[in-house]
């Protein structure tokens, strides 16, 4: 009697270890991207393929527009464990990070592609090494976009048409001496709040990829656009670390090799998207107006330059040579 009450007892310990070990983890991933964004499509993509993945045992559930908060409230929050996952802006991130402030320098990647080359390789590494002691990690090197100049005041077709105009610019030291660099005003603004400060007047201009300029609407206030392609902004996926290493390892693998396996996905997304972005806009009405980015590039030449005594100027270097092959 004894024997079978301890055999019992046993099975019962084992079954339910194994149903610990079962239940099903539930993870928060959030982004400022508007629901018809790319982003959402790219965040359900990770989270549906990582279900099926884990056959159910990881759960990510997407929250975008800021639905977890704004930018530096999330990135914060995911350094500090209160959030778990989020597709942060680099510029953003080099609030703590000042080198993830090197992706943003003016006209220094000229295509999607090359980013997506630099970062899948030794230069991403380094900047994943960077987060070190953060309290979060890259876990994926997300696509964005190269950003061009909207404004409600007459097209920008030189550098000098920005002289005085007050440009919204997002939390980055570069954006902001980018623009002081051709004469305009930056005015730093939360992208949540971006709508309305063009929609008031506190902003005359702003500067996006064409898929915000589409899904946010900035074509309703703002009549112009300058397809200046003179930064680049990233999406780096960034998770708790205390989170990803209490996943059991099996599926953790399956997590990390999902995240960066969609960087790819992500850039072909963007690219066969945007062209169809830039004919809805002109459909909308937005005046699109081409123009000859050197003038922007001579204007914007020392701001490299600058940058280099302030942040890893091996790393800018690196990524100047490999494009440059």
């Amino acid at each position: 009697m004894k024997l079978f009450t301890f055999a019992s007892a046993l099975a019962v310990s084992t079954v339910l270890s194994s149903a610990a070990f079962a239940e099903t983890i539930e993870l928060r991933l959030g982004h400022t991207g508007a629901p018809n964004h790319h982003y959402q499509t790219i965040s359900q993509m990770f989270a549906d393929t990582v279900k099926e993945r884990t056959d159910g045992a990881i759960e990510i559930t997407v929250y975008p527009a800021d639905q977890l908060g704004k930018q530096l409230e999330a990135v914060e929050g995911t350094m500090l464990g209160t959030q778990d996952i989020f597709l942060v802006s680099d510029t953003v991130l080099s609030n703590w990070i000042p080198d993830m402030g090197i992706l943003n320098l003016p006209f220094l990647f000229s295509s999607l592609d090359d980013v997506h080359e630099v970062l899948e390789g030794p230069v991403g590494d380094k900047l994943e090494g960077k987060m070190d002691g953060s309290g979060a990690q890259v876990i994926g090197w997300w696509m964005g976009g190269l950003r061009n100049i909207t404004n409600n005041v007459k097209p920008i077709e030189q550098p000098s048409d920005l002289e005085g105009v007050k440009i919204r610019v997002p939390e980055g030291e570069v954006f902001v001496e980018t623009f002081k660099a051709m004469g305009a005003n930056p005015v730093v603004i939360s992208f949540g709040e971006l709508y309305s400060a063009l929609q008031l007047g506190t902003a005359d201009a702003q500067e996006n990829p064409p898929a915000h300029i589409l899904t946010k609407k900035f074509y309703e206030v703002q009549a112009y656009t300058t397809k200046s392609a003179h930064i680049y902004l990233g999406s780096p996926l960034i998770m708790n670390e205390a989170k990803l290493m209490s996943i059991p390892e099996e599926h953790r693998q399956v997590l990390l090799d999902t995240a960066q396996e969609m960087a790819a996905v992500h850039l072909k997304m963007v690219n066969d998207l945007e062209d169809g972005q830039w004919a809805e806009l002109a459909e909308l009405g937005n005046q699109i107006n081409e123009v000859d980015t050197t003038p922007f590039k001579e204007a914007t030449a020392p701001v490299i330059e600058m940058f280099k005594a302030k942040l890893d100027a091996e790393i800018i270097e690196e990524i100047q040579a490999q494009l440059a092959e």
